[in-house]
């Protein structure tokens, strides 16, 4: 068994409480983060969210990937699961990018899929919201060209959402075959995504 925890990316994760004294800082989650590894954690959360919806919209919150990236640089051990939204990020890029972070990590980063919710951030953000099942039909390709990209040395793709042409991507991620891809979900286009193209089912503590 593994122990982990969300990143206090918002300050905290309590509603109820105004300060908890966790900073929205990169100071405050890198030492965190280096204490937590010496005491055995061993995952950290990383959610995705441009606004903070804990503390209130206006209340600071850190940027994810740039805060992922540097946690992989200043930790040796832990590991670093990211949240991401495929409605917020070309896949073939992101693929890119999340290589590279897998890299610097050693393999240590793993990707939490989330097919959004909260529609006033996307248009605060200039990003198309869809409808549920809209959401997940995109996620589906999203996978697809992440996956292909990652595996292939060259790969091609043509779909409703996404489409990529001859795509190179070097280096490849260092965990092999992929990073570990998470998803959650509790609707039936949710769990047919999640068993058919990711590698863990991400819960709450409901009952089955």
């Amino acid at each position: 068994m593994r122990f982990g925890y969300w990143l206090p990316v918002f300050g905290g994760w309590l509603r109820n409480v105004e300060d908890e004294k966790m900073e929205a800082t990169w100071d405050y989650v890198k030492r965190l983060a280096q204490r937590s590894e010496q005491l055995g954690f061993g995952l950290t959360l990383i959610a995705e969210l441009n606004l903070n919806d804990i503390k209130g919209v206006s209340a600071p919150s850190l940027d994810a990937w740039s805060t992922a990236a540097a946690l992989a640089a200043v930790t040796e051990k832990i590991e670093l699961m990211v949240a991401v939204r495929p409605t917020f990020h070309l896949p073939a890029l992101l693929a890119k990018q999340a290589a590279n972070i897998d890299q610097i990590s050693n393999g240590r980063l793993t990707l939490n899929v989330v097919s959004s919710w909260w529609a006033d951030e996307a248009r605060k953000y200039g990003v198309t919201f869809e409808q549920h099942d809209d959401r997940y039909a995109r996620t589906a390709e999203w996978l697809d060209v992440l996956d292909g990209v990652w595996s292939r040395e060259q790969f091609s793709y043509s779909g409703k959402y996404y489409s990529v042409e001859e795509n190179v991507l070097q280096p490849k991620p260092k965990s092999q075959p992929r990073p570990t891809i998470y998803a959650g979900g509790e609707s039936p286009a949710a769990k047919e995504l999640i068993a058919e193209k990711c590698d863990a089912y991400l819960m709450h503590g409901d009952p089955p």
